[in-house]
């Protein structure tokens, strides 16, 4: 499988982690996917994808052509087939917003099309991306279609990005009211522009980042301490960071290192994604 992966120039490095694409045959079919803080818009170009609540679900919907995935506060599954091709942007929290125009929160646990948003450009992003001749080529195409959609960034997103950096430095763990008073606004006017520009509130935000620490300092070659891991998070107990565990992968916490676990020794040359885990 070809991977591509691209991080734009300014002005839309403020808004955008990375473009990538892929092709080809797909090592895995189907993925556990974690919540995450980034936004993700996706143009498929190959056939369509299957998104399930659970590993034995039926499913939620099949998506054959673009759509965007705002944040989802529980895991879910994707199922894609053996041959894949298609276009990526991973958004930074808040990032979408000047492209989509549109209060996030309505994308808080969706799926949605991408036509639904865009109307017919939608259709032209994905028609001019499936001749593009070659993957860099396309990525190139795709930085130049998304410049056409930025719009001017509210205010509001200034004060935002500076709400999310001291989240992010600080792994989620801190006080919504202690950031308030370090951004000079309010609870309620942070929380409303959070759900607005990045889909959910600080509080929720903070606890996807906090998350997401967690399982980067999981070893699965090597034994891990659940309990120091749990108290280097600031989980009130091991009770309480079994359950938030669970609530967002699906796993407890020995059964998720069970299955990196397999897989590291069935995939030992493959890099590991921190936001998803094959479970094909």
């Amino acid at each position: 499988m070809a991977y591509l992966r691209r991080v734009p120039p300014a002005p839309l490095n403020t808004y955008i982690d990375d473009l990538y694409t892929i092709e080809g045959a797909a090592p895995h079919t189907r993925f556990k996917v974690f919540p995450m803080p980034s936004l993700h818009l996706m143009v498929n170009l190959g056939v369509p994808f299957v998104v399930r609540a659970t590993e034995n679900s039926a499913a939620l919907a099949t998506y054959t052509e673009s759509w965007g995935i705002g944040l989802w506060s529980r895991s879910y599954v994707v199922e894609w087939a053996r041959e894949v091709r298609f276009y990526g942007i991973h958004f930074k929290p808040g990032g979408a917003y000047p492209f989509l125009q549109m209060p996030l929160s309505k994308l808080h646990n969706e799926i949605v099309p991408l036509d639904a948003i865009w109307g017919s450009f939608a259709a032209e992003i994905r028609e001019r991306l499936y001749d593009a001749p070659t993957a860099k080529a396309g990525l190139a195409l795709f930085e130049r279609l998304l410049l056409m959609r930025l719009c001017e960034a509210p205010h509001s997103l200034r004060m935002v990005q500076g709400a999310i950096t001291e989240i992010e430095r600080q792994h989620g763990t801190l006080s919504i009211r202690g950031l308030s008073e370090y951004i000079g606004a309010s609870q309620s006017h942070l929380d409303t522009q959070f759900k607005r520009i990045v889909g959910i509130s600080p509080k929720e935000l903070a606890r996807f980042y906090r998350f997401a620490q967690v399982l980067r300092a999981v070893n699965p070659t090597q034994s891990v301490d659940w309990t120091w891991l749990a108290h280097q998070a600031c989980f009130y107990d091991q009770a309480h960071f079994n359950h938030e565990f669970s609530a967002f992968t699906g796993y407890s916490p020995t059964d998720y290192l069970q299955q990196r676990r397999r897989l590291v020794a069935a995939h030992l040359d493959q890099p590991q994604t921190l936001g998803q885990l094959p479970i094909d």
